[in-house]
């Protein structure tokens, strides 16, 4: 039909539509273990419950787009505490979003870009991006040659005579690499000399294991106190296992914020006063966020000793993710479920590319149970990895 956006009939699947093709619909077995998706299973701090309900007097009130003050603050301090930066960004940088997932593509409709660039692997949300026009896109192959990040020189290339939106994943999803203070200071530089904007989603920051990881905020301090030309992502999904919550932030150049803000304030759903004064409170806590690293750190270690002798294995630095070698994504997927009931990711549904598809020859494997059933999921993988 001549009404429908063309862009979204060019759209793939979504992977969890393709793997509920590939493998038929599982959703109602209770025997199965899902091992696919990024579901954070542990327990949600128990603090936000009475919170939720003490503000129940406040659903009849349309919740501010901007957020309430207390949300700001706690926001604006964790950053400064979690980073050790100073205060060269204040309220006008930030913004709160009912989740980051739909802020990282619509924030592409307040940007005059020719062109988005995206790390391949990649969340798949990032491609919505190019539905708003006939925006040209780039997929920038991360794999075991560059480490799993983006080529700077091939960006550059791909920078080269197009105003772009560059996203980037630090820590990565789906490999759980971080990049370096290095690496992102060039990454800056990079898009700030070809005018371009980068959007940074940090949503698993704080899950981390031998090395803190860096945050694009320290970077651009150093870089003369500026968020020009940079946008970063924040969610409490992962950190405080409230996916539900559907609570976010951003942080970034003021006039693009301010910019976004307008557009907002006339399409975009706002966060309800409850869940902001919940947001508050666990922005404002990090012994939840310590106890829910220790846990995953647990569940990362037992991984490490259960493929200790699988040699194309790679740990984690970070995130919850395993991105596991196999010989090809789908038949993997699909014996595992057959022989053992569980559920995981085919690389290359995370992947753009028919044959030179960087993830093919990988599953993504979610580390989000309770370590029992976790820990059986993993040695019953490796039995069928040898």
């Amino acid at each position: 039909m001549v009404l429908l956006n063309k862009n979204i009939q060019n759209l793939t699947n979504y992977p969890f539509d393709k793997l509920r093709a590939l493998l038929g619909n599982t959703e109602i077995d209770t025997k199965i273990t899902d091992m696919s998706i990024g579901q954070p299973m542990h327990a949600v701090p128990n603090f936000i419950k009475e919170i939720i309900y003490k503000g129940q007097d406040k659903w009849n009130s349309y919740p501010p787009l901007v957020g309430i003050p207390a949300l700001q603050i706690s926001y604006l301090r964790w950053l400064k505490s979690r980073f050790n930066v100073n205060s060269f960004f204040d309220e006008q940088n930030i913004l709160p979003l009912s989740g980051t997932r739909e802020g990282l593509f619509s924030v592409a409709m307040a940007l005059n870009i020719q062109k988005i660039c995206l790390p391949n692997p990649f969340y798949q949300v990032y491609l919505a991006a190019s539905l708003f026009d006939n925006i040209k896109k780039s997929f920038l192959i991360c794999n075991s040659d560059n480490n799993f990040l983006i080529d700077l020189n091939k960006l550059k290339l791909s920078l080269k005579n197009n105003r772009s939106l560059v996203y980037f994943c630090s820590p990565s999803n789906p490999q759980g690499k971080i990049a370096s203070y290095d690496y992102l200071q060039e990454l800056i530089k990079i898009v700030r000399f070809y005018d371009s904007v980068l959007i940074v989603d940090e949503c698993y920051i704080d899950i981390f294991y031998e090395k803190l990881p860096i945050g694009t905020i320290e970077v651009c301090e150093k870089l003369g106190n500026s968020l020009n030309n940079v946008i970063i992502f924040h969610s409490l999904s992962k950190r405080s296992n409230v996916a539900g919550l559907r609570s976010g932030y951003l942080i970034g150049d003021t006039k693009i914020v301010q910019c976004f803000k307008k557009l907002r304030s006339y399409s975009a759903p706002t966060i309800p006063i409850p869940i902001q004064l919940a947001s508050t409170e666990l922005w404002k806590d990090e012994k939840h966020v310590i106890k829910n690293r220790e846990l995953y750190k647990r569940k990362v270690k037992f991984s490490d000793k259960v493929f200790k002798s699988y040699r194309p294995y790679n740990s984690p630095e970070a995130g919850f993710f395993l991105w596991l070698k196999v010989k090809d994504s789908e038949e993997f997927t699909k014996k595992l479920y057959s022989k053992y009931d569980i559920k995981v990711m085919p690389g290359q549904y995370l992947a753009y590319g028919k044959k030179d598809n960087p993830g093919r020859q990988y599953v993504r494997i979610a580390l989000v149970h309770h370590e029992k059933k976790n820990n059986a999921g993993l040695e019953k993988i490796l039995k069928l990895l040898l």
